[in-house]
């Protein structure tokens, strides 16, 4: 048998194919994700997990930072939010999508490895191909897998 990327091109527009398994498993990761943006009052920790989706745009200027996020922060949201949708239809559906779709995609995706890269520990100097899979726990092997997921989207958009 041969390998059929997960994420291909497909006439004018892209299909996502991961299995049903596997779906199921990234849309109930982006309905934690959903949980964790649409959140009011977060807690600490998940201020910390939302860091690496909303980093700084003025670092070292506190003031604008704060007008920044004032400003900016429920529309970055609700943009993350409208993607999550659009993937869970797609995801649920037929797996086709265009470009908007993909790029909805990878972002979505790539914000999911963000927050679990940075609950086990991920940092910008991690190669997850340096992980051994027999001693790898769980979560390092999911974060492995939409690694290598959100690759094959990577590929096809090119």
């Amino acid at each position: 048998m041969r390998f059929r990327p997960p994420v291909r091109p497909k006439g004018d527009g892209f299909v996502i194919d991961i299995g049903a398994d596997e779906a199921g498993l990234v849309v109930r990761l982006l309905g934690e994700l959903r949980e964790l943006l649409s959140d009011r009052d977060p807690s600490p920790e998940s201020q910390a997990l939302l860091g690496r989706l909303f980093p700084a745009a003025y670092p070292d200027d506190p003031e604008l930072e704060a007008e920044y996020q004032r400003l900016m922060r429920d529309e970055l949201i609700q943009s993350r939010l409208a993607s999550i949708d659009g993937v869970e239809r797609v995801l649920s559906g037929s797996g086709r999508v265009d470009e908007a779709g993909l790029t909805a995609f990878m972002q979505s995706v790539n914000a999911i490895r963000l927050i679990l890269g940075t609950m086990i520990g991920v940092t910008d100097d991690h190669d997850v191909d340096d992980l051994d899979e027999l001693d790898a726990t769980p979560e390092h092997q999911l974060y492995g897998y939409l690694s290598w997921l959100l690759e094959w989207a990577v590929r096809a958009a090119v």
